[in-house]
């Protein structure tokens, strides 16, 4: 199995990416991460403004073969481990409450026995995620931004066992993964989860056809269609509408009417995060009631 160190890694998105390795349609691979502040933040510390350089690396990218504009690739995430120690790092003017951190923060958290050790009176079971795993773009995206290359998504969800669907926007695909976090919440208010590294495998798969314009993640349970906007509002519209438009294009033995009634029984309209250059949400509906085909590998 290849493995991608870490310290092959970029900081945006963009057509003229150079791959440092290449691998075949259903190949596994490992990527090693950094966390989102390239390990600068080494203790607990308070009162001190960090000018961090470098920040929020995602290991890669890795060429896929066979993979064209048009395309998807499926990438299912096999596992997922995290190192021993996670960060949150608080500053004034960051985050939805910004106007209300006093001061900035360092904290560091011990995982032990598959829990984050808040401080002596909470810990909390880990929830590992990946927050950016996205593909080449036809235009440079920072790795902080999300996008229909996916990126910075910030979802919850994208952690082991599930699968991602990405579409590809350049030859050869490029995927890029870093930002993980040991327990985040949806909106990830603060401006972080529980930033951390560690390693990631995958197994990446090529489909021949165009799935959607946006990400799509599934579960056990159900499938998740993430869309980015400038405004809250306008990413939801498009999380819903593509949802919809999936829908409605894989399930037949349903009316156009029957899909949109289902989706406002059974679906659910959420949000990823708030915090990013673009605001990420996602509508989640239920894999028993819709059963969607989302493409044959080649």
């Amino acid at each position: 199995m290849k493995v991608i160190k870490k310290d092959h890694h970029i900081y945006s998105f963009r057509p003229d990416l150079t791959s440092v390795e290449s691998i075949e349609s259903g190949e596994i691979i490992e990527f090693e991460t950094y966390d989102s502040y390239r390990d600068q933040l080494k203790s607990e510390i308070v009162d001190q403004y960090f000018k961090l350089e470098g920040v929020n690396p995602a290991t890669g990218p890795v060429f896929v073969k066979g993979a064209e504009r048009g395309d998807t690739i499926k990438i299912t995430i096999i596992s997922l481990k995290l190192e021993k120690e996670g960060t949150m790092y608080l500053r004034p003017g960051a985050g939805v409450l910004k106007g209300y951190v006093d001061r900035p923060e360092v904290k560091k958290m011990k995982i032990e026995n598959k829990r984050i050790i808040y401080n002596d009176d909470f810990s909390f079971p880990i929830r590992p995620m990946i927050g950016v795993i996205g593909v080449g773009t036809e235009e440079e995206i920072s790795t902080f931004s999300p996008g229909q290359h996916g990126g910075n998504m910030d979802t919850k969800e994208i952690t082991e066992g599930a699968i991602l669907y990405l579409p590809v926007l350049t030859t050869g695909a490029n995927l890029a993964i870093g930002d993980f976090h040991a327990i985040m919440g949806d909106g990830e208010v603060p401006i972080c989860g529980v930033e951390i590294g560690g390693r990631v495998t995958v197994k990446v798969e090529v489909i021949k056809e165009k799935i959607s314009s946006w990400p799509i993640l599934e579960d056990s349970k159900n499938y998740y269609l993430m869309a980015s906007a400038k405004t809250l509002d306008e990413a939801t519209q498009l999380a819903t509408e593509s949802m919809f438009l999936l829908l409605k294009d894989k399930c037949s033995k349903f009316s156009v009417n029957d899909v949109i009634r289902l989706m406002g029984i059974v679906g659910d309209l959420r949000i990823s995060q708030v915090v990013n250059p673009l605001k990420t949400a996602k509508f989640v509906v239920p894999k028993d009631v819709f059963k969607v085909n989302l493409g044959e590998v080649q």
